[in-house]
This record gives structure tokens, sequence and C-alpha cells, in this order.
């Protein structure tokens, strides 16, 4: 064995958990509508697999199955052992997440619930995980919230939010610690082994919100780390239109109604001009239809002249 695997075991040993022992658990980032999967690594083995969350009881016991691999809806857990390695592992894996998946979890193995070895690990489900590969746009609803997570190789001493284009940049929070908030907006700070990860959150989302926005983190002696990404906030009446005509007629004047408020330089009459538009449009068809009615009504009815011999 040599010093690096040594080390490894170590390392394994002193995270580990047993029983019901609580310890400092590592952050792990998933994006909502993406999956998650995360492996937890075992010096020992056991023949009982065990994947919750929380308090570990009732529904928040998700998998517990002494199979090799085992299902439950969203949530599965595959066990591996080689013969090459010196540690077992099980693998746990959350698909479709969602925001309220955000918690703590644990994974288990062992031959039962209490003489079973425990690995410990906090999810946070974010909009967006921004590691500098790429500048996304994220598309939200209006009055829905947004989370981003910014992830940094190294850590820095003052963490700011802003918006606005390079160079131009309005901040919106700026912190020295892990934490700051001004108003709608809030910043939070999870260092990493590997370096750091910022949280920016904007809550009840306007139109007016879309726009250009930046994660920083000044460092001290060297250059700032920055992540960019892009808002684009929509009206939630376009999510889902009912077939009823009556419904597509109320949220045309509903979404109607929204943007005359909401946007500047709109005359009042804006709203009215078009329900007159719509009901005049709807009279008109119902109008129609009636003659229609009345003439094929007519012709049906009308004699048939009899021929002469």
């Amino acid at each position: 064995m040599t010093i690096l695997q040594s080390f490894f075991i170590f390392f394994l040993l002193s995270l580990q958990v047993r029983g019901s022992r609580a310890v400092q658990a590592l952050t792990h980032y998933g994006v909502s509508g993406g999956n998650f999967s995360f492996q937890c690594p075992f010096l020992s083995s056991g023949t009982l697999k065990i994947f919750c969350r929380e308090n570990c009881e009732g529904e928040n016991l998700l998998v517990r199955t002494s199979e090799k691999t085992a299902q439950n809806g969203r949530y599965r857990t595959k066990y591996v052992r080689e013969a090459s390695r010196t540690y077992s592992v099980v693998s746990v894996s959350i698909s479709g997440l969602n925001r309220s998946d955000s918690g703590r979890y644990r994974c288990g193995l062992g031959d039962s619930s209490s003489s079973a070895s425990y690995w410990d690990f906090r999810l946070v489900v974010v909009d967006a995980l921004l590691d500098g590969n790429k500048d996304p746009h994220v598309y939200k609803e209006a009055g829905s919230s947004l989370t981003v997570a910014c992830s940094f190789g190294s850590s820095g001493r003052t963490k700011s939010f802003c918006r606005g284009e390079p160079g131009e940049e309005e901040v919106l929070v700026q912190t020295d610690g892990d934490r700051g908030e001004g108003g709608r907006y809030s910043l939070e700070y999870d260092e990493q082994p590997s370096g750091g990860v910022l949280l920016v959150t904007i809550t009840q989302l306007t139109q007016s919100d879309s726009g250009r926005y930046r994660c920083k983190m000044d460092r001290t002696g060297s250059t700032s780390l920055y992540r960019d990404f892009s808002i684009n906030v929509t009206s939630a009446v376009f999510k889902s239109f009912s077939s009823s005509p009556a419904s597509v007629f109320s949220k045309i004047t509903d979404l109607t109604l929204m943007n005359t408020t909401a946007s500047e330089g709109f005359s009042s009459k804006t709203s009215e001009e078009v329900l007159v538009v719509v009901l005049t449009l709807t009279f008109a068809f119902i109008l129609f239809s009636v003659v229609l009615l009345v003439f094929c009504k007519k012709k049906l009815c009308k004699p048939k002249k009899v021929q002469s011999l």
C-alpha cells in the first residue's frame, strides 16, 4: 500500500460516521430539473444499504435494501465492491431535481441501521451552477425566486453580487463575511476544500429584473474572480393556456392589464381598447354563427316543387 493510498483511507475514516452521531457535512450542488449522484465510499462491508434524508424516518427513508441495486421513485442506490479496491461504494442518485430536494442526506452501509457506517452530505438545488465554462441565460417566471451557485477554484475576501455590463456594474450586495443581504438580494459563501461557492439569490422576481448579472470575489494582491449570467423574467400567464375561449380571453385581458401596469409610457386606456376589440370579435363570431344556422335551417325546410305529369 502506497503513502497516497494510506492517506486516502485515513481521510475516509475521518469522515465516516457510526450510528447516529452527526458530523459537519460537505455541501454538494444540483441543478433544478437535472439529476444528482454521489458516491459514498466505505472501508467496511455489509448487506444493508440505506439512503435517507433529515431524520431518516417515515417518508424520509428513501431506500432501504439488501439488494445490490434498488430504486424507489426518483431515488436509487447501487452497491459496488471490486476485488482491486480496499473499500466499498454505495452510489446514490436523485432524478428530476426540484428546489424542495434541498436538505441533508445520509447514505449508509452495514448489517443493521444501528451498526451501519454513514456518510452525511448536504444538497442544495439551484437554478444554475456556474463554473466559468459558459455564460448561461436563466429563464424564470415573475413572482418566483432565483438562486445561482457560482463555483470558484480559490477563495476570496470581498464577495459581491452585481448587475449590469462589465465595467458598469451596480453593486446589489457586498460583504467580507459569509452572508450578505440587501432587500430582495442576498448572497451566501460556502467554503469548500477545493475553493468556494458563492450563492446569489433574488426573491419576488419582476420582468424589470431581466438583464445581466455577475457574482464576484476580490482577492488580495490578485485579480478578481467572477461569473456572469443573464436572467430573462417572463410572465407566468404564458405557462399554460386553457382550450376554453373564455379562459383564453380572460388570460389575454389579464396579461394586457399586467403589462400595461408594469410598462412605462403606455396609456391607461390601452387595456380598455384591447378589451373592446376582444369583446367585439367574440360578438361578431356569435352573430355569424346565428346567421349561418338560420340560413341552413331555411334551406333544409324549403318545400320541394312537385312536377306535373
